[in-house]
């Protein structure tokens, strides 16, 4: 879908990818590996480590009284012809391959037209051999139905094949073109779709149209498309719990419009739609020309984006000399975040959240360690907003690098701060904001280029980011920092769970 978005300094136009070598960031620095441990590390058995369980999520489908079994108890009973007959019926549909796990490797898309539960009891592997897509959910673009569910199961080098704009070329291991689907306790590896392409999306899953994609649960690893490495929706719903994305590419250029390179991990475009994120891990995803880890564009500025107890590490657009929002892109929305981190991401033009025409409140949040290695705004880059707060948000070691930049914190202006602490951010010129915003109950380190009119100048004696209780890393001030006792207004809780006084600590993170 063609997207209007981007109005700032630069045409989209020009944001074109350049090779990357694996593990080497674009400014010539390596890749963090920092927050990978538990988003793909191993069992001794050397099977994939479950994503951890931060959110409370639905549970898997009850699949005691199946309608169809795959398999008479041995391996070569399980083949795709026997799981397509099982497609086609509908229902619940379980294996019986015997002992050991299973692949099964398909030359064509097994393909789904009714509601159906597909249940690998962790056990199953589907493969497209590098040459085929996996599943097919063939409905209708304008109809929510039928409901798809798959859980327990592993898909494994499914590959889409096409190019241009046609839309129906994505989703490497699943595509759903209409319809919902709900994915549970599944692994996605090695899956691709073509690239460059405006709107094709989702090495592993493409959900187009119908109602909503909910992903709980599962790991992406080393998927890759145009855009959205792992996951893409065009113009449907999006929901994401408990999961994990590490090492995923959106390998097309240019942007949207453009030829793609949009959201290394997740790509969601198209209007009105509701995007939930919850305990979800995006470490080391990269994407050719926007959102390192995430891109979300509502073109009509009427879409939901709510995030909670996030992780957004590490990732990076590759693009050398353009390329922007190494984090997070975020366009069009009624943004809601909260106890999350935006840490160590890099891309040209902004390295951690850039927030484009919305209506923004975070709320504890920490932004640390991101790098803009060509321009401004390593921190957040604020674009036309609506409106909106940083309450209680750390926004800390974050930089600008490049000769004659600014604004190593934030870029841009119309928020409005409070209980905020801002330090240790770093440009060539103006290292803190700059614009200057309205709030109370700031800290900034060090003085000069402030975000707000009055706030406390002092040092906050921050520790280093890292795991300090809660489900995200975060970063401690010392026990006599004078961020103590300087917020009122406060959350009740601290980004990581923890109560916080009524004359809170300013920041992320309460002091006890």
């Amino acid at each position: 879908m063609r997207a209007s978005f981007l109005p700032f300094l630069l045409p989209v136009t020009l944001l074109i990818a350049c090779p990357s070598v694996p593990g080497t960031d674009a400014d010539g620095g390596t890749q963090s590996d920092a927050g990978t441990s538990g988003d793909g590390g191993t069992w001794p058995d050397g099977g994939l480590e479950p994503p951890p369980a931060s959110c409370e999520a639905p549970a898997l489908v009850d699949v005691s009284t199946p309608a169809t079994v795959v398999g008479d108890g041995t391996a070569a009973s399980c083949t795709a012809a026997a799981l397509q007959a099982a497609a086609t019926r509908g229902g619940v549909i379980v294996f019986n391959c015997g002992e050991f796990p299973v692949t099964i490797t398909v030359s064509s898309p097994i393909t789904f037209t009714k509601a159906a539960v597909l249940d690998g009891g962790g056990r199953i592997t589907l493969s497209g051999g590098g040459t085929s897509r996996i599943l097919l959910l063939d409905s209708a673009y304008d109809v929510t139905g039928p409901l798809l569910v798959v859980q327990r199961l592993t898909f494994r080098d499914g590959r889409s094949a096409g190019g241009g704009e046609d839309t129906a070329v994505g989703g490497g291991a699943i595509y759903r073109d209409g319809g919902s689907l709900k994915v549970i306790g599944c692994t996605f590896v090695g899956n691709r779709a073509p690239s460059p392409g405006q709107d094709i999306a989702g090495g592993a899953i493409y959900g187009f149209g119908g109602g909503e994609t909910v992903i709980v649960g599962s790991t992406f690893i080393d998927n890759a498309a145009s855009n959205g490495g792992a996951v893409g929706s065009l113009n449907g719903g999006l929901t994401l719990i408990n999961s994990t994305f590490t090492g995923n590419a959106a390998t097309g250029y240019g942007g949207n419009p453009g030829n793609g390179g949009c959201g290394g991990a997740i790509y969601m475009d198209g209007a009105g739609e509701v995007t939930t994120l919850c305990g979800v891990r995006m470490t080391g995803n990269e994407a050719g020309a926007i959102g390192g880890g995430f891109f979300r564009v509502s073109n009509h500025d009427n879409g939901t984006f709510t995030m909670d107890r996030t992780t957004v590490d590490a990732n990076r657009v590759t693009a050398t000399d353009s390329g922007n929002a190494g984090g997070m892109y975020l366009q069009g929305l009624t943004l809601r975040m909260t106890n999350s981190t935006v840490s160590r991401n890099k891309a040209f033009y902004n390295g951690g959240l850039w927030l484009h025409t919305s209506d923004v409140q975070l709320t504890n949040v920490t932004v640390a360690g991101n790098t803009a290695f060509g321009s401004n705004g390593g921190g957040l880059w604020l674009s036309n907003l609506r409106g909106g707060t940083l309450l209680n948000c750390t926004i800390a070691n974050n930089r600008s690098t490049a000769r004659d930049q600014i604004a190593g914190a934030i870029f841009g202006g119309g928020l409005t701060l409070q209980n905020t602490l801002i330090a240790g951010n770093t440009a060539m010129w103006v290292p803190g904001c700059n614009e200057t915003h309205a709030g109370q109950g700031n800290l900034e380190w060090p003085g000069g280029a402030e975000c707000t009119a009055a706030p406390l100048v002092a040092d906050p004696l921050l520790g280093g980011l890292g795991h300090h209780g809660g489900d995200t890393e975060t970063l401690v001030p010392g026990a006599t920092s004078p961020a103590r006792g300087l917020g009122t207004g406060c959350p009740s809780t601290d980004q990581r769970g923890q109560p916080r006084a009524e004359r809170c600590t300013a920041g992320a993170v309460e002091l006890p």
